[in-house]
């Protein structure tokens, strides 16, 4: 689903903090009970986190060296059609890593001194196992075994709730919720990535 990619001054950071780092994105992954494991495990398959320590880091004001906290650049590659609703969770979760290693070492970060980029893959040039896909043929991936399953008539419906057709996340119906209309009956999505994804694969026109 993407990759995160931590980039810091070579000897910076201790495994200690890049456990707590790796924690704080995948405590993101698995957050929401509500999603089936069928979907998650696709999830967590294709989601890679990797740490890069580089040599000789330098800022307009020279030379980095200790005292910490080390500059830290982070950057993580999503479908651009998530890019947008992806945003916020994501630089959020990475926020709180970061800043649970500062706290574990008493340090005081300076501004200028963390940077969270998204970057965006164009539809066509995301390689799922090697072969180009598109954002919604990535969703249909993830979601293909809860939709078996779902198919099977093996789930079921908690009180009160709607289930995503597309994921397999429980919605609740109200304002804001993210609907679509199909066959007489109001459809709830998780995200409008899952929306777009249905109404493309079942011929229906995708909402702006």
């Amino acid at each position: 689903m993407f990759l995160i990619e931590i980039a810091a001054p070579a000897d910076a950071l201790t495994d200690g903090d890049r456990a707590t780092l790796t924690r704080a994105v995948t405590g993101l992954l698995n957050e929401s009970a509500s999603a089936p494991e069928e979907t998650m495990t696709r999830g967590r398959a294709i989601t890679h986190i990797a740490f890069r320590e580089l040599a000789g880091w330098t800022t307009g004001d020279g030379a980095w060296s200790p005292p910490p906290p080390p500059p830290l650049v982070i950057t993580a590659t999503v479908p651009e059609a998530w890019r947008e609703e992806m945003s916020r969770p994501l630089s959020g979760a990475i926020r709180a890593g970061v800043r649970k290693v500062d706290r574990d070492h008493g340090w005081t970060r300076p501004a200028g001194h963390l940077w969270i980029n998204l970057v965006g893959i164009a539809d066509g040039s995301i390689g799922l196992n090697g072969r180009p896909v598109t954002a919604d043929e990535l969703t249909s991936w993830m979601t293909e075994e809860f939709r078996a399953k779902q198919s099977a008539g093996e789930v079921d419906l908690p009180e009160g709730v709607v289930i995503d057709p597309m994921c397999g996340m429980h919605v609740t119906l109200g304002p804001g919720a993210i609907t679509l209309e199909h066959g007489g009956e109001t459809l709830g999505f998780c995200a409008a990535s899952c929306r777009r994804a249905y109404a493309k694969e079942h011929g229906l026109p995708v909402p702006a």
